[in-house]
This record gives C-alpha cells, structure tokens and sequence, in this order.
C-alpha cells in the first residue's frame, strides 16, 4: 500500500510557482546563474559555488583548497547552503552558480518545469547513512518500524525515498509510517525525548550518534537501494548553454579531488574540522564516504522509479535529459 496522493497536484503547483518566483529576485552581490564572469586574462572563469558543510562535501573544499580548481581554470568561491531542497530555490534565484544538492528533490523540481541540470556526481549511499534508534529501543529490524515516526531532513528527498524502499521491501504498510520533517542536527535530542522511533542519520552525525549510545538498526543504503547515489552537483540549463568548457573543468576538477579523498581518512581528518563544526576526533570513526564525479544514469533512474512509486512524483521522469555528459 503506497502514500496517498491527495493534494499532490496542488502541492507541486505552489511548490513550482513559490520555486519560480524566487527565480525572479536574485541578490544584487552574486552573478546571476549562466552569467559568471571572465577575469581580465579571460583564461579564468568565476564560479559561486554552494556547498552543504558535510564530510561529503570535502570533495569541493578540497578542490579549491588543493588547487584542482585553478588548475582548471576556476576561481571558485565557496558560499554554505542550507542543504537539502533549499538549495535549489536560491540556485534558480542566481545567488549561486552551481550548488551541491540531492537528486530526488533535483528530479522533482525538473519534472515540475525549473530548468536544471546534473553537471558532476558526488556521494553514493554507503554505510555512511543508517537509520538510529535509543539503545534500549525495543525495535529490532526495518519491519518493525511500521506504525512509528521516522526523522528525515526532508519529506521528498532521497532519505524518504531510500527509506519507503528499505520498509516496503520488509513488507511494512508505508501508509502507517509517519516521516517527521527535521534538520539533522535536531534528530538526536527528538529521539532522546521520544518525539520520534527512529532517525536517519548521515555522517558526520551518524559518528555523534553512534557516540551518543544509539543503536543502529539498519544501514539504509542496503536492498532495492544498495549503492544509489544520493547528491551531486547542479545547475541551470542557461549556465551550461553559456559555460560548457566551465562546466567540463569543473567536473575533471571535482575528479582529482575525490580521487586524493577516497579512502583517505588522514586527509578527511585534517580537512572536515575546517568547514564544519565537527572535531577531528569524532571524523576520525566516522564512516567514509564514497565518491563517484560521474552521474550513474541508470541508477538515477531507478530512483526517479522509485519516487513514483512512493507518490513524490506523478509517472517516472527520464532523469538522461537532465544530465550533462562529460565531454
């Protein structure tokens, strides 16, 4: 039994035009999208980079800190989102040129009519994510969390996707599950005062809540969601028409820079601590992420599937006419 879809219409609708009319008031400080300028040798482009400060988003920070971005030719400034579908709207609105951001709110907001792109790939769920309950929880496996309250950050985003996929496999009724819309940084102290069952958690907050006592009951990227990937970069579709060759740098950029992190928890250690606010000790035990710079469409396309399945969308989008091939 899937989510009901009554209102959805209407939901998509306003969501479209609340999307479109901030598309119309970029801030006066930024370039708009499509428009970031040449510097005066006209070999560099300037790029507004936004980026969600998590130990997946090293990729970026490393890129610049590293040079692999002047190397290709980018003067990229890194500008913090708020993460999750926020960061859309203030893409479309021009305050950044590209931003990190989730598929499934990416696939949703194209299939709604906003002209957006997938220009890099970057974290593949990995044992990096779980679903956490208290120590003492009398739950014990994915099925036994039919009827309870689940925490995601955001109600139609990849965790609730990957999440719908992983409970109706363990044949739970979804229509009995309750998602509880909340930042990840709130979802611990919700599970310590019994507002909710269970969290997802992704790192670093997966390390704190481990730290905390909190048990995992199941890693989240397992099953009919094993190794999908979860956010990567965007754009508009102006920005690529005018910037091709950025774009292109961009992603080769992105390339070495995960290369040199995959699997380097020396480096991870040394770097996170200086975006984030998580201490190197507690970087040290989280688990490390994967990285990928090239979108997997067939995987992006079972999650596009899959979103229509749980109601997200209306019919399955063909996610291949918003990826850009690397050239």
């Amino acid at each position: 039994m899937r989510h009901k879809k009554s209102g959805r219409n209407l939901a998509a609708a306003v969501s479209l035009v609340a999307l479109i009319a901030l598309s119309a008031c970029g801030g006066e400080s930024s370039p708009a999208a499509g428009e970031a300028p040449a510097d005066d040798d006209g070999g560099t482009t300037s790029i507004n980079l936004g980026y969600f400060p998590l130990v997946h988003t090293a990729s970026a920070v490393h890129a610049a800190e590293s040079g692999a971005f002047e190397a290709e030719g980018l003067e990229v400034e890194l500008l913090p989102t708020a993460g999750g579908a926020q960061a859309i709207p203030s893409l479309m609105a021009g305050e950044y040129d590209i931003t990190y951001g989730n598929y499934t709110s990416a696939i949703l907001a194209s299939e709604q009519g906003l002209p957006l792109k997938i220009i890099a790939g970057n974290d593949i769920g990995a044992t990096d994510h779980g679903i956490m309950v208290n120590a003492d929880s009398p739950l014990q496996e994915a099925a036994d969390l039919e009827g309870k309250r689940v925490a995601v950050n955001n109600l139609k985003n990849i965790g609730t996707v990957a999440i719908s996929a992983v409970l109706d496999e363990a044949g739970v009724d979804l229509s009995t599950v309750d998602f509880i819309e909340l930042p990840f940084p709130d979802m611990q102290a919700a599970l310590d005062r019994g507002d909710v069952d269970a969290i997802w958690q992704v790192e670093p907050f997966l390390a704190s809540s481990l730290a905390a006592g909190d048990r995992l009951l199941f890693e989240l990227f397992t099953g009919p969601v094993d190794d999908m990937p979860v956010a990567g970069w965007l754009t508009t579709a102006e920005f690529v028409e005018e910037n091709p060759e950025a774009v292109s740098a961009f992603r080769r950029a992105l390339s070495t820079s995960m290369e040199e992190l995959q699997g380097n928890r020396e480096l991870l250690v040394e770097l996170v601590p200086t975006f984030t606010k998580v201490p190197a000790e507690v970087v040290q035990n989280v688990e490390m992420p994967e990285w990928e710079a090239e979108p997997d469409v067939e995987q992006l396309q079972k999650q596009s599937d899959l979103m229509a399945e749980y109601g997200i969308i209306e019919e399955p989008y063909d996610v291949s006419q918003i990826i850009v091939e690397s050239s």
